[in-house]
C-alpha cells in the first residue's frame, strides 16, 4: 500500500514536472545507482555497479566480444603466446590519456606492478599476483609471464585490469583517490566528478570514440545518482528526476507499466542468484555438515515458485543446471540441482535424526531479502525453523571471510570474468570455501593450469556435478535486469557486451 500511495502521489506531481525535455536539450541523462561507490576504481572499490561505469571509462589491453565469443584488441593491436606461460603484446601508438599523456608500455607495466605490490592490501588480491614483473621491450611492445601456466591469463587481463595513466597516478600521495579526483583514462567516457556518496558524472571522450570502433557514447553526459530507497526511486522516475531505473521488483514493474510515459526493457545479465551451505562446519551451527540435511533444505525450496514471484523478467530468466551458465567458458554439467520435493525433504530430515526440524539462520545479501524470506517460508513448511538475517555487502563479505555464515543468499555476475576458473575461485578460493571438499579442492588447483579448453571443461564438469550431488550450493536463477525508462530513452546492447549496461548503451529517441 505504501508503494501504491507513493506511485499515486508521484504520478500527480509528474503532471506538472517534466524535466526530461530540458535534460535532453543539454544532452544529459540521469540513471539510478542502487549502491553508491566512492571512487571509480575497481582495484580499491570493486562492485558490480561500479564495473559498468569503469568499463566505459578506462581502457584495457583486450576486450572479449560476448556476441561473437572472441577476443579483440583495444590498447593492444595484437598479441601472441610465446609459450604456455608467456604472452607478448604489440600496443597501439596513437592513444592519449585524457590528461594529455601518451599511452605506452610503461603505463601497462606500472599498473600491473602497482596492483601486484605485496604492500598493497586490496580485495581479490589473488587476481593480481599470478605474474612476474613485466618486461618492456619497446614503447609499444611488452611481455607478461605467468608464474605458472594460466589458462585464463588473457581473460584476466581483459576483465580485471584497467590501465592507469602512470604520469598521473604515480604522483598521487594517496593512490586510492585516482578514481575520484583524476581518473585519467582512454575509454568512451571520461570522469567529470564523483563524490563520497557515489554521485557520478561522466562525459563523452571524443578522441576515444574516433579511434575505437567498439566504443560508443551516444549521449554526451551521463549522471549516476545513488538512490537505494525503492520508493524514492519510483518517485524520481515518475517525476522525471531520473530517466532510467534498474532492478525494479515485480510489483513495481507491474505498477509502472501503467504509466504511458515510461517503457520497460529487459536485459540478460548472467547474474547468478545462489544459496551457499556451510558444509564445512565453519559457523557455530554445524547441522549442515550432514549432506542429508543440505539435500533436505534444497528439496524444500520451490525454485519455480520463487522465480515466478520474485524474479523480474522471470519469463526470460535462465534456470542454470549448476553454479554456472552454459555460455560461461568451461561450464558443463551432467546433473541438475535437487528438485522440489517437500515430502522427500521431511524423509531426509527424519533419516538424519531431525524429524521435528531444526533452527537455522539464513544470511541474505540485502537486495535478496524478499527471496530469502520466501526460501525461509518454504523451509518452515517442512518443519525447518528458518530466520533471516539481512546483511549489507560489506558485512556479509566480512562475515563470510570470518566463517560466520551458516547459509548465504547472494548474487554473482558470472560474466564479470566469464569462465569457470573465476566462478570456482568465488566459491572455493581462500576464505570463501564453505565446502572443504577434497574433490573440489583438487579440481580448483588443477583447472587453471590446463590450457586445453576441452580438457578443462571436462574437469569442471566434475566439479559442477559434485556441487549438485553434495548440495554445497543451490543455483536459484539468473537475475535479469529490467530497466524502466522514459519513453524518450532507448537502451541497446553493447557492441561487445550482452550482459551489462554501460553509459554508452543509453540513447535518446
Amino acid at each position: 500500500m505504501k508503494v501504491i500511495s507513493t506511485l499515486a502521489s508521484a504520478a500527480a506531481l509528474a503532471l506538472v514536472c517534466t524535466p526530461t525535455h530540458a535534460q535532453k536539450a543539454i544532452d544529459t541523462i540521469k540513471v539510478t545507482i542502487q549502491e553508491g561507490f566512492p571512487t571509480l576504481d575497481l582495484y580499491h572499490a570493486p562492485s558490480n555497479e561500479a564495473g559498468q561505469w569503469v568499463r566505459d571509462v578506462y581502457g584495457r589491453l583486450t576486450v572479449y566480444n560476448e556476441h561473437k565469443r572472441e577476443m579483440q584488441g583495444e590498447l593492444a593491436k595484437s598479441w601472441k603466446r610465446i609459450d604456455e606461460r608467456t604472452l607478448e603484446f604489440e600496443l597501439r601508438d596513437d592513444i592519449v590519456f585524457t590528461s594529455g599523456n601518451k599511452f605506452t608500455a610503461d603505463d601497462v607495466k606500472y599498473t600491473l606492478e602497482y596492483v601486484a605490490d605485496p604492500a598493497l592490501n586490496i580485495r581479490f588480491k589473488a587476481r593480481y599476483t599470478w605474474y612476474e614483473p613485466i618486461e618492456v621491450l619497446s614503447p609499444t611492445k611488452l611481455r607478461l609471464r605467468a608464474k605458472e601456466p594460466r589458462a585464463d591469463d588473457l581473460e584476466l587481463l581483459t576483465y580485471r585490469f584497467l590501465i592507469f595513466d602512470k604520469g598521473v597516478h604515480e604522483k598521487l600521495e594517496d593512490k586510492t583517490t585516482y578514481g575520484r579526483t583524476s581518473g585519467s583514462s582512454t575509454g568512451a567516457y571520461k570522469l567529470v566528478s564523483i563524490d563520497r556518496t557515489g554521485n557520478i558524472q561522466v562525459t563523452r571522450n571524443d578522441d576515444a570514440i574516433k579511434k575505437f570502433p567498439h566504443l560508443r557514447a551516444p549521449i554526451k553526459n551521463v549522471m549516476g545518482i545513488p538512490i537505494p530507497d525503492r520508493q524514492t526511486q519510483i518517485a524520481q522516475i515518475l517525476t522525471g528526476g531520473v530517466h532510467v531505473l534498474s532492478k525494479a521488483s515485480p510489483d513495481t514493474l507491474a505498477e509502472l507499466a501503467k504509466n504511458p510515459d515510461l517503457r520497460q526493457t529487459p536485459f540478460p545479465t548472467r547474474m547468478l542468484v545462489y544459496m551457499t551451505m556451510d558444509a564445512a562446519g565453519r559457523s557455530d551451527n554445524k547441522i549442515l555438515t550432514d549432506v542429508r540435511i543440505r539435500q533436505a533444505m534444497f528439496k524444500a525450496i520451490d525454485r519455480e515458485g520463487i522465480i515466478k514471484n520474485f524474479v523480474p523478467g522471470s519469463n526470460i530468466a535462465l534456470r542454470p543446471d549448476g553454479i554456472c551458465f552454459d555460455d560461461n567458458i568451461g561450464c558443463a554439467s551432467s546433473t541438475k540441482p535437487i528438485a522440489y520435493d517437500p515430502a522427500g525433504a521431511k524423509k531426509l530430515m527424519a533419516e538424519a535424526g531431525h524429524p521435528n526440524g531444526f533452527d537455522i539462520e539464513l544470511g541474505a545479501y540485502a537486495p535478496y531479502k524478499e527471496i530469502t524470506e520466501a526460501i525461509a517460508g518454504d523451509l518452515r513448511k517442512v518443519g525447518i525453523r528458518a530466520s533471516v538475517n539481512t546483511l549489507p555487502l560489506s558485512v556479509y563479505v566480512k562475515n563470510r571471510g570470518d566463517g560466520k555464515l551458516t547459509t548465504l543468499v547472494a548474487e554473482y555476475p558470472t560474466f564479470a570474468q566469464p569462465n569457470m576458473i573465476n566462478i570456482m575461485d568465488l566459491f572455493f578460493g581462500g576464505d570463501r570455501d564453505y565446502a572443504n571438499d577434497p574433490t573440489i579442492k583438487k579440481i580448483y588447483d588443477e583447472g587453471p593450469k590446463i590450457l586445453d579448453d576441452a580438457k578443462r571443461t571436462a574437469l569442471y564438469k566434475q566439479a559442477v556435478d559434485r556441487v549438485n550431488e553434495q548440495a554445497f550450493i543451490y543455483p536459484l536463477s539468473e537475475m535479469p535486469n529490467i530497466f524502466v525508462h522514459s519513453k524518450d530513452v532507448e537502451i541497446k546492447p553493447g557492441l561487445t557486451s550482452i550482459t551489462e549496461t554501460r553509459p554508452g548503451d543509453y540513447f535518446w529517441k
